[in-house]
Parts: structure tokens; C-alpha cells; sequence
């Protein structure tokens, strides 16, 4: 779970723990435009009167959110456009229209939804360039969708094409 919060403290210290948890301890910030903060990205915060164990909850199971990039088509070329077009219009049962879908102004890629998309990905024939791209955002962001959108942001540090 990723939480971004943006407000201002005098002083915070961080102890690492087990099993990738930290602990957090925040001088000079009102408790209030804390939880309001947390309470804004639809989680749950508890605070602990005395030091102990203090929770993020987050009312969603786990399985019902997604995290993912939108981003601009300028980031594929234009055989990956043809391929995804061609690919998202599959008619076949169980073919890969079924994770791999047109919007009308690109396409939205459903990661979470095959095992090991990078390998079917280049079994299909995407561009070096195109799996790169899926690669690194993975990696990075633990994205589980994509949607490349002619009207998207163009990503920093990525190739672009013009087609």
C-alpha cells in the first residue's frame, strides 16, 4: 500500500523494521490534518495513545483496487499500434482481446490479468521499446494496467515516436 501525504512537520524520524515495516515518529503536525489527509485517499487511520502499534487500514480488500499509468501512444510505434489493434479485436475465445482492449483512442492493458504479460507480450511480437516501457513501470509502480491513450502524458526518460 502507497500513501502520499503533503504536509509540513519540524521533525520525523523513521525506524526500519521487520518484514518491511517502518515506524514513524512526527514532531509539530496536527493530528487532525493528519487523519483528514489519510482520510481524503479512502483509508483509515488509528492512532495509538501510547507507543505501540499504530494502523493503516484500507476498507477495500485487496483484490478489488488497481494501480496504473496512463500514459501517450507517441510511447509504442506504430507496428505495436497495428499489433494492439489487431490483437484487442481478436474474436477467439480466450484470445488476448480479453486483456488487451481498444478504447477508441488507444489501448488498455490488463498486467495483473495473464501470467508473465512481459513473455506474452514479446511472443507477440511488441517492439523491444514497447515491453521496455511495460518493464519499467512494473517494476517502479507495481502497475497492474496500463492505458495508452493518444491523449495521454508523454513519460520522461522513455522514447517517443512520431507516427
Amino acid at each position: 500500500m502507497k500513501i502520499g501525504l503533503n504536509l509540513s512537520a519540524d521533525s520525523i524520524s523513521v525506524l526500519a523494521l521487520n518484514m518491511g515495516k517502518i515506524a514513524v515518529e512526527v514532531d509539530g503536525i496536527d493530528i487532525a490534518e493528519l487523519m483528514d489527509a489519510v482520510n481524503t485517499q479512502g483509508l483509515s487511520l488509528r492512532i495509538a495513545e501510547k507507543p505501540g502499534k499504530v494502523v493503516v487500514e484500507n476498507p477495500l480488500p485487496a483484490g478489488s483496487h488497481l494501480t496504473g499509468v496512463c500514459c501517450s501512444t507517441a510511447h509504442i510505434t506504430s507496428g505495436d499500434n497495428a499489433l494492439l489493434y489487431t490483437l484487442s479485436h481478436e474474436v477467439q475465445k480466450y484470445g488476448d482481446a480479453e486483456w488487451i482492449h481498444f478504447t477508441g483512442s488507444g489501448y488498455l492493458i490488463r498486467l495483473d490479468a495473464r501470467s508473465f504479460p512481459l513473455l506474452r507480450l514479446k511472443r507477440l511480437g511488441l517492439s523491444k521499446t514497447c515491453r521496455r516501457l511495460v518493464a519499467t513501470l512494473i517494476s517502479r509502480y507495481g502497475i497492474g494496467l496500463i492505458n495508452l491513450d493518444a491523449f495521454g502524458e508523454l513519460l520522461t526518460g522513455f522514447d517517443t515516436f512520431e507516427w
